[in-house]
């Protein structure tokens, strides 16, 4: 099984633009408090929030899957459901990051994006290349996102595999994954907590 290192760097990367995106909020809001361009931002942060939160809702049933009797008893079910919607959930944060941009875009037009004050010119200026990588041109967050559940996909499929001969084996492998996300799955968890929480 090859897919456990590829699944912990993704969710580990998830966590890590959604620490950056709650670095960018602190600075920016800590400095700029007009109402309707806090507004604008939080519609921004909305957006790109829901591709975080399609990430936290769909990795938490595998978590919560903690001793070897619930994975006798729940993991049948629990994958055949996510075999039945895994694909229509990697397109959520794709659609999630152009509303991202389109509100992004109304967001630039506001005059306090243009500030010479260096703190937060050089914020603005991280948000653009957060903006410019992650979420529009290169799009890297959806995809990473896209990736994490291709590759849980393909992790189930060979637990499952595994479980059909074995169930203890299969267990101990699945749960060994699961102590590995973990903690980056707390990461996502809190950063996007801090995102989510109103002005």
């Amino acid at each position: 099984m090859a897919v456990e290192l590829k699944l912990t760097r993704e969710l580990a990367t998830v966590g890590v633009t959604a620490h950056e995106l709650a670095a960018l909020e602190t600075l920016i809001k800590g400095e700029l408090t007009k109402p309707a361009f806090v507004e604008q931002f939080d519609k921004m942060l909305a957006a790109i929030g829901e591709c975080y939160a399609v990430t936290l809702v769909n990795v938490l049933p595998w978590l919560e899957i903690t001793n070897e009797t619930e994975f006798c008893e729940k993991f049948d079910a629990a994958h055949a459901d996510y075999k039945a919607t895994y694909l229509s959930i990697t397109n959520q944060p794709r659609l999630a990051s152009d509303r991202a941009y389109i509100e992004y875009m109304t967001l630039r037009e506001f005059k306090e994006t243009q500030t010479s004050y260096p703190l937060l010119k050089l914020t603005f200026a991280r948000l653009d290349e957060f903006i410019d990588k992650w979420i529009t041109n290169d799009a890297w967050l959806a995809m990473t996102i896209e990736n994490l559940f291709k590759m849980l996909h393909r992790f189930l499929n060979e637990v499952a595999e595994l479980k059909q001969k074995d169930p203890t084996d299969a267990f101990a492998i699945y749960q060994a994954l699961m102590g590995a996300l973990l903690p980056y799955y707390a990461l996502l968890e809190k950063n996007r907590r801090v995102t989510a929480e109103p002005a």
